[in-house]
């Protein structure tokens, strides 16, 4: 819809939300190999060995090359106080890799167990999703735009005033929820399959609409 003009224009607006409910079928894994060695060039080599190992073990998984994409790409120095110089002193480089891996949840506990047991070792996540979500979006976008049409409406009632509209429908961005952050400190030494529980995915719409109110 193109919004028209509405300098100057008396006006009402309301934002509509909603949250639709799903059964999730992917998940999102994060996973991480962090190395730390005297040298950058060593640091990185290191690291970049490690990962290359991580993620032959991830496809092992049968998970196609095209669900892994690298998330972060990290060297820093690593430096410690000298309590008598008094000063930071360089001690290292720690280099950091980061993968996620998208996967159907059948399969998600044999990535990650596979992954840790290959060299992942810094703080990772878990996120569930719908792969295909058209549906459920359409269903909570007609949810928020109602709502927020129907506020509207209850407002210009209650003023005693008539609506001319809409003149502008926005659909609004909404961000994704963090992935779920765990530590894998002496994980490789877990002999048992990681349980996890799906749950269900909540999917958020959001609509902004404004409808303009009538000259009396």
């Amino acid at each position: 819809m193109q919004p028209r003009e509405f300098v100057n224009t008396k006006k009402i607006e309301a934002i509509g939300n909603s949250v639709v409910r799903a059964e999730p079928d992917a998940a999102v894994l994060r996973l991480g190999v962090t190395t730390q060695a005297e040298e950058p060039a060593e640091a990185v080599q290191q690291n970049a060995d490690r990962m290359a190992k991580v993620i032959a073990a991830v496809k092992k998984q049968k998970i196609p090359e095209s669900a892994i994409q690298t998330a972060e790409l990290q060297l820093e120095s690593v430096t410690k106080w000298d309590e008598d110089a008094q000063t930071e002193i360089l001690v290292g480089y720690r280099a950091t890799n980061v993968i996620t891996v998208t996967t159907p949840i059948d399969k998600a506990v044999g990535v990650y167990d596979a992954s840790v047991a290959a060299g992942v070792n810094t703080a990772s996540g878990l996120r569930y999703v719908v792969d295909d979500d058209k549906k459920y979006r359409r269903e909570g976008l007609a949810q928020a735009t109602k709502m927020a049409i129907d506020e509207i409406h209850t407002v210009a009632k209650a003023l005693g005033t008539k609506l001319d509209g809409p003149l502008m429908a926005e659909v609004m961005e909404v961000v994704p929820p963090p992935l779920i952050e765990y530590q894998f400190a002496a994980a490789d030494k877990i002999g048992a399959a990681t349980p996890i529980i799906p749950g269900r995915v909540e999917i958020t719409s959001r609509v902004r609409v404004v409808y303009e109110i009538k000259a009396t």
